[in-house]
């Protein structure tokens, strides 16, 4: 082994507004930069992403590596974007054309695994070798940790737990997704929004349906569900009340699937889990199979709004080290 001095790495989230890069050490993030993202074309969300590393480089030193989490899926391997939604990247080599850029190594991985490596380390007193993360925001993303590492499958692509069916016979997936009745078709923002909408339409009395009817599209925001449910609106309770219900299915299978330690909900519905997580942990733990059901740990995530870059620079450090060790091992069988 080479010596065993924390590596230095920055890591990187990038998102649909803002690209943001820090130095990480240990579980935290420093010397922070943020840039908006620029949506006009691939290349120019590349320099906006090297523009922010490079900030923080400038603030905070050279670095061995730089770890990068996008909203894509990842050929880990290659670090190319495979698939790309809402973000120019669709296609790139994004592993290769940063590091040209850059002039260092560079790790990329799908955003929801980043969150969850970084999550796995807000657990206990020690690191969680074992965790499930939910991200419930416009959609439904996830990451899954085993053994300490991030679970890809086979070629990076896996782990897409927001696609998971809990309903055959539910409504379509309002993502890139061809099923329905998936947990971002029924616990996603989009759903509840739409749930409300629909509510709102067929009840036309209720406080909902005259606030669609005073707006055009006569819809209705997660966030008006949210601050009714507050209120105590017992018709904004219910809808949260199915979304919890749908959540703690899929909760259920992920616990029958990975048994992990714990089971962390993040994104920006996370924020209003007092509303709705304990439903979901009660409907999960009658539907495990009862030998699991008490083993895992239910929570809202504790990671908070580094959470992606923590996450991205773990990532760049745990790459590191493997390479680091098979370039050792290497060496050593040359010798023998």
């Amino acid at each position: 082994m080479q010596g065993t001095a924390e590596p230095a790495v920055v890591g990187v989230d990038v998102g649909g507004t803002k690209v943001a890069a820090g130095r990480v050490t240990g579980a935290r993030a420093v010397e922070i930069a943020e840039r908006p993202t620029d949506l006009s074309s691939s290349a120019a969300m590349l320099d906006e992403i090297a523009v922010a590393v490079r900030e923080t480089i400038e603030r905070s030193g050279p670095v061995d590596a730089v770890g990068v989490g996008v909203p894509s899926q990842v050929d880990f391997d290659s670090g190319r974007v495979v698939a790309s939604v809402n973000i120019p990247l669709e296609g790139v080599s994004l592993r290769d054309e940063l590091s040209a850029r850059l002039g260092t190594r560079v790790y990329v991985d799908n955003d929801a695994n980043c969150a969850a490596l970084a999550e796995a380390q807000f657990t206990d007193d020690a690191p969680a070798q074992s965790l499930v993360m939910l991200t419930l925001g416009t959609g439904v993303g996830g990451g899954v940790v085993i053994g300490g590492r991030i679970f890809r499958g086979s070629s990076g692509l896996g782990a897409e737990l927001g696609h998971v069916v809990v309903d055959a016979n539910g409504p379509e997936c309002p993502g890139a997704c061809p099923n329905r009745g998936c947990l971002e078709a029924l616990c996603s923002g989009t759903a509840l929004e739409r749930a409300a909408t629909a509510f709102a339409a067929a009840h036309r009395a209720s406080w909902f349906g005259q606030l669609a009817a005073d707006r055009s599209g006569g819809r209705v925001k997660g966030r008006e569900v949210v601050d009714a449910a507050r209120e105590g609106d017992a018709d904004a309770r219910a809808l949260l009340y199915d979304l919890a219900r749908w959540l703690g299915v899929g909760i259920a299978s992920f616990v029958n699937i990975f048994e992990p330690d714990h089971i962390v909900i993040g994104g920006g519905l996370s924020a209003a889990a007092d509303l709705f997580l304990a439903t979901a942990e009660a409907e999960a733990r009658e539907r495990a199979l009862p030998a699991l059901a008490g083993r895992t740990r239910i929570s809202v995530a504790q990671a908070g709004n580094d959470a992606g870059v923590i996450g991205a620079g773990l990532l760049a450090a745990q790459e590191l080290g493997l390479s680091d060790d098979t370039a050792d091992l290497t060496a050593t069988e040359e010798v023998g």
